[in-house]
């Protein structure tokens, strides 16, 4: 099994290590809407992602009416408690509309739940939680020695692998739903995954609503059904039901 901790790497890292924002894009700054909405979706990627793997759900949402803004960080130079607030910094300078949402995807619904150690500014409203490691990860637990893993993933990925800091993160204090996969891989896991999260950990107590739906954790954001169900939570408070036979 010499080959199980890169399989375990290209999981975590898979589609790019470089963290941070694309020289060629600037999503941190509203979209125009085809609707006009007074609300906004910030939208935070996962861990060895950039802003670019939130880009598709950013416009499905554009097309929806809202406006939308892609938070930007980079987990390789700075800690989760720099990263959070940062986070807060942004909204308070980037949001224009009276009220907003959050949708994170991994690793950034525990920067998410880490910024609540703080008052959010003003305004928030809903957050949607796309395969969300909500207790410590299977995989960080096994790479956290990883030199490559600890090179790329910084402060906030040894922290992934923390019973300690779970006990003490912060659960959301305004209605929130978790949305997770299944689509998984049985080489490391025993049980129901998304091939990074397992299906029971994506669970927190407290949460509005939860879906699980079949889809592979690195990809689940560009759904289709991934999309309708954040947008049924946000206007609705729960998620999409299924279609009556």
């Amino acid at each position: 099994m010499r080959n199980v901790p890169a399989f375990l790497l290209a999981c975590i890292l898979l589609s790019g290590c470089v963290t941070g924002s694309s020289p060629d894009s600037k999503p941190d700054e509203p979209e125009k809407a085809s609707m006009k909405k007074d609300d906004t979706v910030v939208l935070l990627h996962g861990q060895g992602r950039t802003r670019l793997s939130m880009v598709i759900l950013s416009k499905r949402f554009r097309s929806a009416g809202y406006q939308t803004l892609n938070f930007p960080y980079n987990q390789t130079t700075d800690s989760l408690e720099e990263i959070s607030g940062q986070l807060h910094e942004f909204i308070r300078k980037k949001v224009k509309t009276s009220s907003y949402h959050l949708i994170g995807h991994s690793l950034g619904n525990v920067i998410i739940r880490n910024a609540f150690r703080k008052e959010y500014p003003a305004g928030l409203g809903k957050i949607v939680m796309l395969a969300p490691p909500n207790q410590p990860a299977h995989l960080a637990k096994r790479l956290k020695k990883n030199p490559v893993y600890r090179k790329f993933t910084g402060d906030s990925g040894q922290k992934l692998s923390e019973e300690e800091f779970y006990r003490d993160l912060p659960v959301p204090t305004v209605p929130f739903g978790v949305i997770a996969g299944d689509k998984g891989q049985s080489l490391t896991f025993s049980e129901p995954n998304d091939a990074v999260v397992t299906v029971a950990s994506t669970k927190l107590n407290g949460m509005a609503d939860w879906i699980l739906l079949h889809h592979g954790h690195t990809f689940i954001m560009n759904c289709k059904d991934t999309f309708e169900h954040c947008q049924c939570f946000i206007e609705r408070g729960s998620f999409k039901q299924p279609d009556p036979e």
